[in-house]
């Protein structure tokens, strides 16, 4: 039964709307009293990093839209930036939960004091990481004939043949005493990159920053949650309604199966009553069969199959209804609403009916924001001195404006989660003004009618204003 793919299908269809839109998902604010300096900086800032998302960071998206539909089903996902030396830019990927692992009494990132990412790189990848300084080089191992050998014995057939067989790593995320020059010193954050099959390690690395004598860690991952779970890891639809889905298609094969019985009916037969096997009828021909009867309904029994079950029916309604309840959308909740309803009543249905996604709808909102501070950070460290494109301030540098003046933040706003909430929201603007335009001053109507026509996504509103 379609029922939980359903569900995760209308939420990454509303959350990448929400996560990315046409514009750019990157906004930019001042931190403190913003100055006309800081705002040129804020506007530089937000202009770019859109840009670096959708021209320069191909696969932002795509891992963006892949990582949606993920998490509503498994309930965790993670993000991972990093400066990518074989791309020579910064990336941003998309980790799935089954190749992170972390310490199981941790409840996030920044507390966990262990964590690590199996990667999975190709070998010609791999041979570039090597000439470029990032890994030390290993043996590939090609299995042998001996594995081969054993494979062919026990019916395994390989996932990867021996050429296309990806490099294994294991990058471990911990704190170690290994680059402490005294042993009185603390353990230190490092990152430890061991090939998984020669148990050798080929790279190590400290991860805090240089000049921080605190030596605290650095988080290159985001966690991104459908649901809090009971430890570090969240829930997601198939923990909460994958029994009502399991459910769901049980009795759906259930009436499958009753209607398929029932329309292909077997029985008995009484063995010599009847001669002749396998008959064709056409429609509207009586056939003549020899039998020792005189009444062919007693030689000739149908087995008792029944019709699909009414009380199957009304459960498979009653299962699909309560998991329908859980994951919820807002459009099917506000089809029945009447179009003479106030505004006010409108907002408090669709705030009610929708407070699942917009706990959910915050939660992505603050591990985005997390996200793209990692990305300013790491251009701050790795962007060249000038913009690729015409600024208005030329002699300005680029890996410049990434300081602490300056907090990126996703354009989404937390407490709108929908289309249909913001152009409510608007349209109860609209019908505000219009109800004491004395109060609003001159330019109240045009302002309202302005924001309502940028809810509606029309941009060249000044030729109607």
């Amino acid at each position: 039964h379609p029922m939980i793919a359903e569900a995760a299908t209308q939420f990454q269809a509303k959350a990448i709307n929400e996560l990315f839109p046409a514009k750019g998902p990157v906004g930019a604010t001042v931190i403190g009293e913003a100055t006309e300096e800081t705002q040129r900086q804020a506007d530089r800032v937000s202009t770019y990093m859109n840009y670096q998302l959708t021209d320069e960071m191909p696969e932002y998206f795509p891992d963006l839209d892949q990582m949606l539909f993920h998490l509503p089903l498994v309930g965790q996902t993670y993000k991972k930036c990093w400066f990518d030396i074989n791309l020579r830019r910064v990336t941003s990927r998309f980790v799935q939960a089954e190749d992170f692992v972390i310490d199981s009494g941790a409840t996030d990132l920044e507390s966990a004091s262990r964590y690590s990412h199996v990667l999975r790189i190709p070998k010609h990848e791999y041979s570039q990481y090597v000439a470029n300084g990032f890994y030390e080089p290993v043996e590939f191992d090609d299995g042998g004939p001996e594995e081969s050998t054993v494979n062919d014995v026990d019916g395994i057939e390989p996932i990867y043949s021996n050429n296309a067989a990806p490099v294994e790593l294991i990058e471990v995320h911990a704190f170690s005493d290994i680059l402490n020059e005294n042993e009185d010193e603390p353990d230190k954050p490092v990152v430890v990159t061991i090939h998984m099959s020669s148990e050798k390690i080929v790279a190590l690395r400290r991860n805090w920053d240089e000049e921080d004598t605190r030596f605290r860690k650095n988080t290159w991952f985001v966690s991104y949650k459908f649901l809090p779970g009971l430890g570090p890891y969240g829930y997601g639809l198939y923990h909460v309604i994958g029994g009502l889905g399991k459910a769901a298609t049980g009795a759906l094969r259930s009436l499958l199966d009753a209607a398929a019985y029932s329309n292909m009916t077997g029985g008995f037969k009484l063995r010599g009553r009847v001669k002749g096997g396998d008959m064709e009828i056409a429609p509207g021909e009586f056939t003549d069969i020899d039998a020792a009867v005189d009444d062919v309904k007693k030689a000739i029994m149908p087995l008792p199959f029944k019709e699909p079950s009414q009380t199957m029916m009304q459960l498979l309604q009653f299962v699909v209804t309560t998991g329908k309840q859980f994951a919820n959308t807002i459009e099917s909740n506000l089809s029945d609403a009447n179009q003479n309803t106030p505004v006010g009543t409108t907002m408090a249905m669709l705030e009610e009916n929708s407070r699942v996604f917009s706990a959910v709808h915050k939660r992505l909102h603050n591990s985005q924001r997390k996200e793209f501070k990692l990305i300013a950070k790491l251009n701050g460290i790795y962007l060249p001195d000038r913009y690729p494109y015409r600024t208005k301030t030329q002699d300005v540098i680029l890996r410049n404006d990434f300081d602490d003046r300056i907090d990126v933040v996703p354009v989404s706003d937390p407490n709108i989660f929908s289309q249909s909430q913001r152009i409510t929201l608007a349209q109860e603007l609209l019908q505000m003004v219009q109800s004491n335009p004395e109060i609003h001053g001159p330019l109240g109507m045009h302002e309202a009618y302005k924001r309502m026509y940028a809810t509606l996504g029309i941009d060249t509103v000044e030729a109607l204003l």
